[in-house]
C-alpha cells in the first residue's frame, strides 16, 4: 500500500515553466562556473597558507572534493598529491583512504582498467565503517558498468557477479536508514523492474538528501528512472530536470541528467531545437569533466539528433518546394489586394487618430476628475474629523461654563458671607492666594487632556511612533498628558501659532518655540514634515 502511495502520491506538474526556470539557469551558467572557480581558488589558498603536513592533507582531499565532479583529470592530481602527503605523514589510513578515493574516482569517470589495479592496491583489512562500505560501493559500481559495456558475455556475467557479491556486502553491513542503504536499495529495484519498490526507497533517500546538493541531483536522476519504468514521461521528466538544476547551479561538469532529457525531449516529443541545446551544454560540461564512460553514452545520442535533423531537413526542403509554388500563386492575389488595403489602411489611420485624440481627452478628464474625487474625499474627512472635534468642545465648553457659573456662584455666597461678619482678613487671604488659580489651571487641563485623549484615544502611541524609539514619551499619569504631548495635542486641534499655545498653557511664545524645536529634533523623518504628520493622527482611523 506504501508503495502505491508513492506511485501516486506526485500531482500534475507544469513542465514548461519547469523548462524556463532550467534554460534561464544554464543562461546563467558561467555565473555559477565562476561561483565554483572562486571556492576553488579559496581552496587552493588554504593549502598554500597551511604549514602542518596535516593541514595540508586536508586542504588536498577539500580540494579534490570540489574538483570531483567538476574536472576528474585535476581530481585525480590532487588524491595523488593527498596520497603523497599521507605517505610523508606516516599515516597508513589516510593514505588507504584517498587511495580508495583515487580508485573510485577513476571507475566512475570510466577508467576501468585502472581503477581495477588500484582496487586490487587496497587492504580490504585495513578498512572498517564508511570507508569500507565506500570501497565496496565503488567496486559495485566499476564492475558493474564494465558488465554492462562488456561484449563478452563470460566477462560480463563475471563481472556482474562481482558486483553483485560487494553490493551484498554493503546492504549487509550498512544501517538500513542510511544514504547509501537506501539509495542501492533504490538501483536495485529499478534494476529489477521494480519502479513502485523503487519509487519506496527513493522517497526514504530524499529524506537524507539536502535541498541543492549533488545527492539530491542524483537521487532526482534515479527516481526519473523509476517513472521511466512506469512509463509517466511527465514525472520522469519533471525530476530530471530537478537533477538538472541542481547539476547547473553546482557546476557540476560529470552529468547525466541533461544528456537524459534530451533524449527523451527526441524520443517522445521530436522537440529538436530544445533537446540540441540541452545535448550542447552537456557536451561542454562533459568535455570539461573529461571522462571517457560519459563520451561513450553521449555519442549515440548526439548521432541519433544529426540524424533526425537530416531527415527533418529532408521533410522541409520537400515541403518548401510546394510552398513556393503557392505562394506564386497567392502572389498575384496578394498585389491586387495590397492597393485596396493601403488605401483602407489610410482611411483607418485618419479614424484611429481621432480615437486616439479622443482616448488622451478622455484620459485626461479621468485623471483630473480622480484627483478632483482625491481631494473632495480629503476635504471630507477633514470636514469629519473637525465636526467632531467642534461637536465635543462645544459639549463640553458648556459643561464648563455651567461648572463656572456654579463656582463664580459659590465664591459670590463665601465672599458675601464673610463682609457680613466683617471677616476681612479671611477676605484679603481669599482674594490675595494664587492658589485658587493654580487649582483652577489644572482643572483645565485635566479637562483638556480627558477630552483630547477620548477624542483621540491612540494619539500618544502614534505621535511616539513619529519619535526616535529612545526619545518617546512615556506618561507617568493615565489620561494626563505631558507638556510635550498637550503642546503637539494643540497643533493637532489647529492652534499652530506658538503665540496662542503660550497663551493657554501660560508659558512665554519663547518657550513654546523651544519645546516645539527640540521635540521636532527627535522626529524619525524629515524634521520639517513632522508638525504636518501630527496633525494626520487620527483621521485614517476615523
Amino acid at each position: 500500500m506504501a508503495m502505491s502511495l508513492c506511485v501516486r502520491g506526485e500531482n500534475h506538474v507544469n513542465l514548461d515553466s519547469l523548462y524556463t526556470v532550467l534554460d534561464a539557469a544554464i543562461d546563467s551558467a558561467d555565473i555559477y562556473l565562476q561561483q565554483k572557480l572562486d571556492i576553488i581558488a579559496e581552496r587552493k589558498d588554504d593549502y598554500l597558507r597551511a604549514r602542518s603536513d596535516s593541514d595540508k592533507y586536508e586542504c588536498a582531499v577539500k580540494i579534490y572534493k570540489e574538483y570531483e565532479a567538476f574536472d576528474n583529470d585535476s581530481a585525480i592530481h590532487y588524491q595523488y598529491v593527498a596520497m603523497d602527503i599521507a605517505k610523508k605523514m606516516g599515516r597508513k589510513d589516510f593514505y588507504i583512504y584517498s587511495h580508495a578515493d583515487l580508485a573510485y574516482q577513476l571507475g566512475n569517470s570510466g577508467f576501468y582498467n585502472e581503477a581495477r589495479i588500484h582496487y586490487e592496491e587496497i587492504p580490504t583489512s585495513a578498512l572498517s565503517g564508511q570507508p569500507l562500505i565506500r570501497h565496496f560501493y565503488g567496486q559495485s559500481n566499476l564492475y558493474g558498468d564494465m558488465g554492462y559495456y562488456s561484449h563478452d558475455p563470460r566477462l560480463r556475467e563475471s563481472f556482474f557477479k562481482i558486483a553483485n557479491a560487494n553490493r551484498d556486502s554493503i546492504l549487509s553491513r550498512a544501517d538500513t536508514t542510511s544514504t547509501i542503504y537506501v539509495s542501492l536499495r533504490n538501483i536495485i529495484a529499478n534494476n529489477q523492474k521494480k519502479p513502485e519498490l523503487g519509487l519506496y526507497y527513493s522517497d526514504r533517500w530524499m529524506k537524507n538528501c539536502p535541498p541543492n546538493s549533488r545527492l539530491y541531483a542524483i537521487m532526482a536522476f534515479h527516481r526519473s528512472e523509476s517513472y521511466k519504468l512506469l512509463g509517466d514521461v511527465e514525472h520522469q521528466r519533471y525530476w530530471l530536470i530537478q537533477s538538472a538544476l541542481v547539476d547547473v547551479r553546482n557546476a557540476i561538469m560529470d552529468q547525466g541528467s541533461l544528456w537524459s532529457l534530451a533524449n527523451s525531449l527526441i524520443r517522445d516529443e521530436g522537440d529538436l531545437d530544445r533537446a540540441y541545446k540541452y545535448m550542447d551544454f552537456s557536451w561542454d560540461c562533459i568535455s570539461r569533466f573529461s571522462p571517457h564512460m560519459r563520451s561513450w553514452q553521449v555519442s549515440p545520442i548526439l548521432t541519433r539528433i544529426n540524424d533526425e535533423y537530416k531527415a527533418k531537413l529532408h521533410k522541409v526542403n520537400s515541403n518548401l518546394q510546394w510552398t513556393v509554388g503557392i505562394i506564386s500563386l497567392l502572389t498575384l492575389v496578394l498585389l491586387g489586394m495590397i492597393f485596396y488595403i493601403s488605401k483602407k489602411r489610410k482611411e483607418l489611420a485618419v479614424a484611429h487618430e481621432a480615437l486616439t485624440k479622443n482616448a488622451s481627452q478622455l484620459s485626461q478628464l479621468n485623471q483630473q476628475l480622480k484627483e478632483t474625487n482625491q481631494q473632495l474625499a480629503s476635504s471630507n474627512m477633514q470636514l469629519h474629523d473637525s465636526n467632531r472635534v467642534k461637536d465635543e468642545y462645544i459639549t463640553k465648553f458648556l459643561q464648563l461654563c455651567s461648572e463656572y457659573i456654579d463656582k463664580l456662584d459659590n465664591y459670590r455666597i463665601r465672599i458675601n458671607r464673610k463682609v457680613k461678619a466683617n471677616q476681612f482678613d479671611d477676605l484679603r487671604k481669599l482674594t490675595g492666594s494664587q492658589q485658587m488659580k493654580e487649582d483652577e489651571l489644572k482643572e483645565l487641563f485635566g479637562n483638556f487632556d480627558s477630552v483630547f485623549l477620548h477624542l483621540f484615544p491612540t494619539f500618544v502611541d502614534e505621535f511616539n511612533a513619529l519619535l526616535k524609539p529612545e526619545d518617546r514619551i512615556v506618561l507617568t499619569e493615565e489620561n494626563r498628558l505631558t507638556t510635550d504631548l498637550r503642546i503637539f495635542a494643540l497643533i493637532r486641534l489647529g492652534i499652530d501659532e506658538s503665540s496662542r499655545i503660550a497663551e493657554f498653557l501660560r508659558y512665554s511664545p519663547n518657550s513654546i518655540y523651544n519645546y516645539r524645536a527640540r521635540i521636532k529634533n527627535k522626529a524619525l523623518g524629515d524634521r520639517e514634515e513632522f508638525e504636518q504628520r501630527v496633525k494626520e493622527i487620527g483621521i485614517n482611523n476615523q
